[in-house]
């Protein structure tokens, strides 16, 4: 055994998150972590950082504090007796300190390691602050891959990364010989990586064999058998319920038929209803220790609604080329999205997947061509900058705020989506990175858009959370682009995959280059006819 963890309870800022937790974690062990956004994941990869007394190194989520440190200065940091020498080389002493410790050999190493990363010699020298969403990911595992502590901890490694980068990931996670308490909505991912799955839930912390394919079909059974435990309980119950009627109708008939004036009948009556309430209470008692609730009702979802949509199309790109920073993005590039249409965007990172979406959301204008929008079409955009969400708001009220909502069917649509009445109270503001993309879908999905636009929108998502809206998105009757990595997540959603390459979009689409000369094409069969009639004249003689 490597490390046990054991609370009374997990909290944060004063809320409860878990009355009580225990688990262990054996030697070399890589744990994957699971549980619904809110439960406390994060919280606890972090209570185990700063409280525990064991060496431990955390991959960081949010590098903005770092934004004026260079990718190198920001990896050194690993090295602290390295990293303050390194801040005055100018010095002589200091200089000949860094080669003892064998600075400059580091830094090498350093470099090596990132280029397996996708990282080039050039990045090492960019501030944090102008790395893309997927290079600070690469830059913040890095970090911690070459820290020297015995558990490592690891939060959404695999977010903003693309395929490629995901295969790295995996082989890197196989190859550490240490231990690994990590966080991942990546089905694919949890499927190759982890030992064992360690579920967090309201209850505490269960731990399985395994990686989540085996997890989840002990979770299908651990549900058949509650499923049916309910059944026999309802059974049960209902069979209580009409004892107690009986007992009703019994004591009922019985008072009426006593007489008032006889004394014995009243006497016996009284024994009676001294029975009835003692078997009364005793059927009343049971009944309340009968509390499963249905486990079909937690995964009930709703159907999307939207406007009705009349224009054939949505979006035209007509010749659109664009270039960032002097980098060239797009280059000729012709589309159009049509109603009713599903397409996932796939590229490497940096390709311009999001580019293409901020063209669309008039964020950006092309250098060449055209992005033309028609004028009443309704996008829903989601994003994960939450610019849609007032941090102000409790989570009912920003339910609330959508047009017509009212309260009652507010607090319906809330408790389906993972909100319970402990939470709906919360500040917006104070809610996990994976419960503010929950409400932000939630508002998404009721602003009755006649496009969806979502941005990786897995990144942040619990599995369960993840399953509610791939039927979510499958119930959708308009128009869906989605960027994504998940491979889980693009098999149950494929319809149309566009690929960015080579500053072009690989689509349906596609204009040709070499159109058909249909005079060349009329010659050609006529020429095939001759040659026909010839060779049946050649039979006949």
């Amino acid at each position: 055994m490597l490390f046990l963890f054991a609370k009374k309870s997990l909290e944060i800022d004063n809320k409860l998150l878990i009355p009580s937790l225990t688990f262990i974690i054996e030697e070399n062990e890589h744990l994957a972590i699971v549980g619904i956004n809110g439960i406390g994941k994060s919280t606890l990869l972090n209570k185990i950082h700063h409280k525990e007394n064991i060496e431990t190194a955390m991959m960081e989520q949010d590098l903005t504090k770092y934004g004026t440190l260079n990718v190198m200065e920001y990896i050194m940091l690993t090295y602290p007796q390295l990293s303050s020498l390194r801040e005055n080389l100018s010095d002589l002493d200091n200089i000949n300190r860094y080669i003892e410790l064998d600075g400059y050999e580091i830094e090498q190493n350093i470099t090596i390691e990132g280029k397996k990363l996708g990282l080039t010699e050039r990045h090492f020298d960019q501030l944090i602050s102008t790395l893309s969403g997927g290079e600070q990911t690469k830059v913040s595992f890095l970090k911690v891959k070459l820290d020297k502590a015995r558990l490592l901890l690891i939060d959404e490694p695999t977010n903003h990364m693309d395929e490629e980068m995901k295969v790295w990931l995996t082989n890197a996670f196989k190859q550490e010989k240490r231990a690994i308490l990590f966080v991942s909505h990546d089905k694919t991912f949890l499927n190759e990586t982890p030992d064992a799955i360690l579920e967090l839930s309201s209850s505490g912390a269960t731990k399985y064999s395994g990686q989540y394919d085996n997890y989840k079909q002990q979770k299908d059974l651990e549900y058949k058998t509650i499923k049916q435990q309910y059944e026999k309980q309802e059974k049960e119950q209902r069979a209580i319920e009409e004892t107690i009627k009986k007992y009703k109708e019994w004591y009922q008939k019985a008072s009426q038929k006593a007489s008032v004036r006889n004394p014995y009948q009243q006497k016996q009556l009284s024994k009676l209803a001294k029975k009835f309430k003692s078997k009364e209470y005793q059927m009343n008692k049971k009944l309340e220790q009968t509390n499963l609730s249905d486990p079909e009702e937690e995964g009930k979802t709703f159907s999307m609604q939207h406007h009705a949509f009349k224009s054939h199309y949505l979006v035209k790109f007509e010749n659109v080329t664009f270039s960032y920073n002097e980098k060239p993005i797009f280059n000729d590039v012709s589309f159009h999205i049509k109603r009713n249409q599903n397409v996932i965007i796939e590229g490497q990172n940096g390709s311009g997947k999001s580019t293409l979406i901020k063209l669309i959301l008039g964020q950006l204008t092309p250098d060449e061509g055209e992005v033309i929008v028609h004028p009443e079409l309704e996008i829903g955009y989601f994003s994960q900058d939450f610019n849609n969400l007032n941090m102000k708001n409790t989570v009912l009220e920003e339910i609330m705020s959508i047009q017509e909502m009212k309260e009652a069917e507010s607090r319906t649509i809330l408790a389906n989506f993972y909100f319970n009445e402990n939470r709906i109270n919360d500040v917006v503001a104070n809610l996990s990175m994976g419960e503010k993309c929950r409400i932000q879908f939630v508002k998404l999905y009721f602003s009755n858009p006649h496009i969806l636009i979502l941005d990786e929108p897995t990144n942040y998502f619990d599995i369960e959370m993840q399953e509610k809206i791939i039927q979510l998105i499958q119930s959708f009757q308009g128009s869906t682009l989605i960027i994504s990595h998940d491979k889980y997540f693009k098999e149950k959603l494929k319809d149309q995959i566009w690929t960015i390459k080579n500053l072009d979009l690989v689509h349906e689409n596609l204009k040709i280059e070499n159109p058909l000369n249909a005079d060349s094409i009329k010659n050609q069969l006529n020429e095939l006819e001759q040659y026909t009639d010839e060779r049946n004249r050649e039979t006949e003689f």
